[in-house]
């Protein structure tokens, strides 16, 4: 085990003993998070010199994202294009964070960040999506949407709320740094994923609130 992984719990257990449940922060080097990632049995955020680490997943959460993913699969069935669950991290070269989008979509080919050879993310997402919890909401919103709005490829930032049917979707205008936030909260609305429908109905169906 390398001396940087010892520094930072390493199993969710341990994470759970220290957050409870609630996002927990590290201050880090950059190396040292690429060093965690190695050793850990979670995933984990890089952003203002710190590692961020993830509760677990509600299960509204984790069916909305199986349901997206499965849409997203459909929509951008084309060899162009790539479709990522969470394990797909992607760096913000403004910021020097990474963030780790519920889904994201990328068109090929993709141009990455290495940081040594087998370990990477996407730079050039045409669209990300991030579905919301308590626990999560005030991170994606103040810390994780200023960076997304940064990345220079990215046409939408999609949130998703997972106690309720509700949408909002941040769409850059043209290539112009202008953002356009629409909201969504109706089962028959439709929000179109670059330029292709899906229904509320269809992101939120079987999923039952908590």
């Amino acid at each position: 085990m390398s001396a940087t992984a010892t520094k930072f719990p390493l199993t969710h257990q341990e994470l759970l003993e220290i957050g409870g449940g609630e996002i927990v922060r590290f201050p880090a080097s950059f190396d040292d998070y690429w060093e965690l990632l190695r050793e850990a049995q979670y995933k984990a955020d890089y952003s203002n010199s710190e590692i961020i680490t993830m509760s677990y997943e509600t299960n509204p959460h984790s069916k909305i994202v199986s349901r997206l993913l499965a849409i997203f699969d459909r929509l951008f069935a084309e060899e162009a294009y790539s479709v990522h669950d969470s394990n797909r991290p992607v760096y913000i070269h403004d910021f020097r964070a990474v963030h780790n989008p519920d889904c994201s979509v990328v068109l090929e080919p993709a141009r990455l960040f290495e940081y040594q050879p087998g370990m990477n993310a996407e730079t050039t997402p045409l669209v990300v999506v991030e579905v919301l919890s308590k626990t999560t909401r005030d991170y994606d919103y103040a810390e994780k949407l200023p960076h997304y709005k940064q990345i220079p490829s990215l046409r939408q930032i999609i949130y998703l709320e997972s106690t309720k049917m509700f949408v909002t979707v941040y769409e850059r205008s043209d290539d112009s740094p202008q953002w356009i936030n629409t909201d969504y909260s109706r089962p028959e609305d439709v929000v179109l994923v670059n330029s292709r429908p899906v229904t509320l109905a269809e992101i939120y169906r079987k999923v039952t609130f908590e």
